[in-house]
C-alpha cells in the first residue's frame, strides 16, 4: 500500500494534494478523513483506481515466468526473422551474382560453340585439302609409273655402250673409207692420179689425218665427219695449214683442205667458200674443187 501511495504521489501529486487539503478541513483525523473521502467521493475512487491501475498494470503484465518466456520467444523470433531476412537478402545478392555468372558462362559457352564450329569448318576444309592432295599424289604416282614404264621401254630399246661404240666405229670407218674412195675418184676424174690414204702426224694431240692424197701439183688434206658446221670447217682448214707448216715434205703444189660428210650445215658451206675448203656431201660436191682452186689461196 505504501508503494502504491508513493507511486500515486509521484505520478499525480495534485490529486494527493487535494485529498490532503480536504482532510485537513475536516476534524483532523487525516487517515480516516482520507479513507472516508475516498469512500464517499466517486470521483476520488475513480481517479485513485485509474492511478493505481496505471501504476500496477505493466508490472502485472510481466510478472509471470510464462509471460517472460513468451516475451523472450517473441524477441528470439524477431531476431531469427531479422537474421532470416538478412540471410534472404544475402541469398538474393548471391542469386543475382549467380545469375550474372550464369549469363557470363552462357556467353562463354556461346563463344566456345562458335569456336568449335569454326574449328569443325577448318577441319572439314583440311580434310578436303588432304583428299585433293591424296588424289594428286595418286595421279603423280600413276604418272611416275607411266614414266618408269617408258624409261624401261627406252632402256630396252637402247643399245649397250659397247654396241654403240662398235656401231659408231663401223660408221666412222665406213665414212673414212667412203671419203678416201670418193676423193680419189673425183681427183682422177680431173686428171690427178692419186689414191687417198691416212696420214699419221703429231698435231697437238691429233695423230691421224683421215684423208691424205698427194697428186704432185695438188695435195688434199682433210677429215671425214658425219655432220659439220662452220667450226668444223675452220678446224679442218687450220689443221691442213699446220700439216704444211710442220711437215713440208708431205705437201706438194696447191694445198686443198677437204671434208667428206653425210650432212653439211649452211653455215659450214658458207665458211668453206670463204676459206677455200673442198666439201663432198654424201658423194656430191657441196663446194666444188674448182671453187677452191679459184679462191687464189695456195694449198
Amino acid at each position: 500500500m505504501k508503494r502504491v501511495l508513493k507511486d500515486v504521489v509521484t505520478s499525480d501529486p495534485a490529486f494527493v494534494r487535494d485529498i490532503v487539503l480536504e482532510a485537513i478541513r475536516g476534524d483532523g483525523r487525516v487517515i480516516e478523513a482520507i479513507i472516508d473521502l475516498i469512500a464517499r467521493s466517486p470521483e476520488a475512487r475513480l481517479r485513485l483506481a485509474e492511478t493505481v491501475a496505471g501504476v500496477i498494470t505493466i508490472p502485472l503484465n510481466v510478472a509471470t515466468k510464462q509471460d517472460l518466456e513468451k516475451l523472450r520467444e517473441e524477441m528470439a523470433t524477431k531476431e531469427d526473422i531479422k537474421r532470416l531476412e538478412e540471410r534472404i537478402m544475402g541469398l538474393e545478392g548471391d542469386v543475382r551474382g549467380l545469375k550474372d555468372r550464369v549469363a557470363s558462362l552462357e556467353v562463354r559457352v556461346t563463344n566456345l560453340e562458335n569456336r568449335m564450329t569454326n574449328i569443325e569448318n577448318r577441319m572439314t576444309n583440311l580434310e578436303n585439302r588432304m583428299t585433293n592432295i591424296e588424289n594428286r599424289m595418286a595421279d603423280v604416282e600413276n604418272r611416275m609409273t607411266n614414266i618408269e614404264n617408258r624409261v624401261t621401254n627406252i632402256e630396252n630399246r637402247m643399245i649397250t655402250r659397247e654396241e654403240f661404240e662398235r656401231r659408231f666405229e663401223w660408221l666412222a670407218l665406213n665414212i673414212e673409207g667412203s671419203a678416201r674412195d670418193w676423193v680419189s675418184y673425183l681427183l682422177r676424174q680431173r686428171g690427178y692420179n692419186c689414191t687417198a690414204e691416212r696420214l699419221y702426224v703429231d698435231l697437238d694431240g691429233v695423230h691421224e689425218i683421215d684423208i691424205y692424197c698427194n697428186a704432185g701439183t695438188i695435195t688434199v688434206v682433210g677429215e671425214a665427219k658425219v655432220r659439220i658446221g662452220s667450226e668444223v670447217v675452220k678446224d679442218v682448214y687450220y689443221r691442213a695449214q699446220e700439216v704444211r707448216r710442220r711437215y713440208p715434205d708431205k705437201v706438194s703444189g696447191r694445198l686443198v683442205p677437204a671434208i667428206y660428210t653425210m650432212a653439211a650445215d649452211p653455215s659450214a658451206v658458207d665458211k668453206a667458200r670463204e676459206l677455200g675448203v673442198w666439201i663432198v656431201e654424201n658423194n656430191k660436191e657441196k663446194v666444188a674443187l674448182e671453187e677452191v682452186l679459184r679462191t687464189g689461196q695456195e694449198g
